[in-house]
């Protein structure tokens, strides 16, 4: 039998909760870091979301693809689901305030309506908030 591949590899337990979220967290910011040149790195990966305006452009960039793909390959498309609306967004929001809210609250209806992901796969706007904000108090 020969060596594990990567895949197999990369599989490794977690001793706690903590320890799992912040290897998520570190591979969703080297992720996001690399397909849109973000600034961003697991120690300030709540800091750059917060606001909702990287959600929601990663939403509306799924959309865009999504539509090159069905105009490319569409008996392909037409056998997937695939996103048809992009979502609102305030670029501008301030951290912390309805406008950064309401950013989140429209990416996550955009992941439940557009994506048909459910609400066990991903936290609410309230939750997100809360662990930006607790996040800054320490």
């Amino acid at each position: 039998m020969g060596t594990p591949g990567a895949a197999v590899r990369s599989i490794r337990p977690y001793g706690s909760s903590q320890q799992y979220l912040y290897a998520m967290k570190e591979d969703l910011a080297e992720w996001l870091k690399e397909l849109y040149e973000l600034d961003i790195e697991v120690g300030t990966f709540l800091e750059v979301l917060e606001t909702g305006a990287v959600l929601c452009s990663h939403a509306n960039h799924i959309t865009r693809v999504a539509e090159d793909f069905a105009h490319a390959c569409p008996s392909a498309a037409q056998h997937l689901r695939l996103p048809t609306a992009g979502v609102s967004c305030n670029p501008a929001a301030q951290p912390g305030t309805f406008q950064a809210r309401d950013n989140v609250s429209n990416f996550i209806q955009w992941c439940r309506k557009e994506m048909d992901i459910n609400g066990k796969t991903h936290c609410s706007s309230s939750t997100m908030m809360w662990c930006a904000s607790w996040h800054h108090s320490w």
